[in-house]
Order: structure tokens, then sequence, then C-alpha cells
């Protein structure tokens, strides 16, 4: 009995003095959490377990073509001063006036900057935004990301037709990187009942991003990870030229990634293909970001990129891209830039070079 006495105070000793030392530092943990996550709170938007970003978020299934949304999208709504505060700054891309907003959740992005994910749908359709922010709740990056978890009919104009393409979407999150994982296709679908059938055709890829310190959303790699049937090249195309707009504002690195894609297009379209949609997606990568487009394609070493086969903007777009030249400091630059804008109304546009 004497023993056990023995035995068992130190052991009670030892486990108090282990608490006692151990709750400083959840404290700590629990304050320097609070911390980061501070511009949130203040803007009065209450993080729940559930807004906490574990290794993966599945996105919301989406059907487009049908009186209804099926699916509830989990998240919290923002309101019209949360919406001002953490989605506006990020730009038009990123502050959809027609949409209902959702939080659906964040996480650390590492050197004290948050990652946050955002939902909208509106008459358009529908996107997933990712940004990164300051300790002061700046924003430092975004991804804008459109339909990437949806099915829609092949065929909108013939309800008899249940022929649908599908994508089918989730992000992974491992320290400072994110990873979208991506499949799509096309299959037969019973839209009354939501159930898909006889799959024609399937392609699996991912793009691996890395968030920088300075909260950077930088593209690491694109890869197909599967497919099976006999895939429909202009179909995916397609889907993949769409999906290279889901990249940084800021990665300097996304236009030699871009270029190369260029040479994947030529081999796929005919150069007078009409319904190539490569070029609407070109000047939406210009928009992005329209100094860091102008200033690579006018470097000397890149003036023969075949991504400059594809840039053309309407005639309404022109004085803000006049502007932009303008504000290029190398007048060589300019001179050729102008040169290439004054060319389009005289020149097919993949005649530039």
């Amino acid at each position: 009995m004497t023993i056990m006495r023995k035995t068992f105070i130190p052991t009670l000793l030892l486990t108090a003095i282990a608490v006692i030392v151990m709750l400083p530092g959840c404290r700590s943990g629990n304050e320097s959490m609070q911390r980061q996550f501070a511009f949130l709170d203040s803007l009065g938007v209450t993080l729940t377990d559930d807004l906490l970003l574990g290794d993966s978020l599945a996105l919301p299934d989406i059907y487009c073509g049908d009186s209804k949304q099926k699916n509830k999208i989990p998240g919290t709504g923002l309101n019209r001063k949360q919406y001002e505060a953490l989605l506006k700054p990020a730009g038009d891309r990123f502050a959809n006036e027609m949409g209902l907003w959702q939080l659906l959740g964040v996480r650390d992005a590492g050197n004290g900057n948050t990652l946050a994910v955002y939902y909208t749908c509106d008459n358009v359709g529908y996107c997933v935004n990712l940004i990164t922010y300051d300790a002061q709740g700046r924003v430092l990056d975004a991804i804008n990301a459109r339909e990437l978890h949806m099915v829609w009919r092949v065929n909108l104009g013939d309800p008899d037709d249940n022929s649908a393409f599908t994508l089918d979407s989730y992000l992974a999150f491992d320290g400072n990187r994110v990873t979208l994982h991506r499949t799509m296709g096309r299959c037969l679908m019973d839209f009354d009942k939501d159930l898909k059938g006889t799959e024609q055709w399937q392609q699996e890829w991912e793009q691996d991003y890395i968030i920088n310190n300075k909260g950077y959303f930088m593209l690491q790699q694109q890869r197909v990870t599967g497919q099976k049937g006999d895939v429909d090249y202009y179909s995916a195309m397609d889907i993949k030229s769409w999906d290279m707009l889901v990249c940084s504002m800021h990665d300097p690195g996304i236009m030699d990634t871009w270029n190369e894609f260029a040479s994947q297009v030529d081999e796929t379209y005919d150069p007078d293909y009409q319904y190539n949609p490569f070029p609407w997606d070109v000047a939406q990568l210009y928009q992005m970001n329209p100094q860091r487009f102008l200033r690579w394609i006018s470097a000397p070493t890149n003036r023969g990129s075949r991504l400059l086969r594809y840039f053309k903007l309407p005639t309404e777009d022109r004085p803000a891209l006049k502007q932009e030249i303008d504000r290029i400091e190398d007048a060589d630059a300019r001179q050729w830039l102008n040169a290439i804008v004054n060319s389009w109304d005289s020149q097919p546009l993949t005649k530039h070079l």
C-alpha cells in the first residue's frame, strides 16, 4: 500500500505539472490563430470548425440547364460589408455583384498569410475563388475558377438529348501547397432522376500550386493522371483552355506556361477554325494583368511567340489597351505593341507574325 502511494503521488504531480506547462502553449497557439484570422472577426465573420479547411475540399455539385440547383451549398453567406472588404478588392473578375457569395473555408497559407475559398452562383454560371490575405486582411493574390464542378446538357435546345458533359473536382491542401483535381468527360444522363449513365469518355488531370511568401499562387505543374474511352480531344481542349485561366494574377511564369499550351492548341485546331475558344481565353489572360501580359509578349525574346497569334481585342477594348501600352517604359516595346494593334484590322487573327 505504501509503495502504491509513493508511485501514485509523483504520477499525479507530474501530470499536473505537464498540464500547467502545456496550458500556456495551448493558449499561445489559439491566440496565434485568432490573431491570424482577426481581420475576419473584425468583419463579423464567425469561424466555426466547419470553416477551417482540412486536407481537402469537395466542390459543390452544379447542374446547368435544369430548372433548379439540386444541392444545398455549404459555408456561410457574406453580407454587403463583408463582400466589399473581402472580395471586391481582388478586382472585377473576383467580385461578381450578381451572386450571393459564400465562404467555404479558410486555412493558414504560411508566412502569416491566410487562404480563403469562396463560392457564388449567378445567372451566368458559378465560380469558386481562392484568395490570399495578409495579416491585415489585404488581398495578396486571387484565382478565379469557374464551372469546375458541374453537369450540363450537350444540347440545351433539345430536352430529349440526354448527352451531358461532366466536370468533377476537389481541392487538396498540404501546407502551402494547393492541388486542383479534375475529372472531365461525356456521358448519358437521366436529369430527372439525377443519375449518370454510360460514360463515353473520361479524362482526369491535376494542377499544383505553391503559395509563396508573398501570398502568390505559383503554378508548379499540370498533368493528366488518367483517362478512359475514346477521348474527344476537341472537347477536352476546350475545357483545358478554359481551365488555363485558373491561375495567379501575379505569377510571372504563367506566361511561359500559356505559350507552351498554345503549341497544343496549334496541334488540335486548324488555324482558321472559327470556333477555336483560345483567342477569347488569351484576351481573358490579358485582362487578368495587362502589364504582365504586354511586357512579356513585347520582350525581344518573346516577339515570335505562338501566344501572340491568338491575341486580339475587340474595338471597344482598345482605348484601355492603348493606355496600358503607354505605361510601358521601353519606347521600342511601345512602338512594337502599337504596330501589332494597328495591324489587327488589316490582318487575320493568326497572321500577326
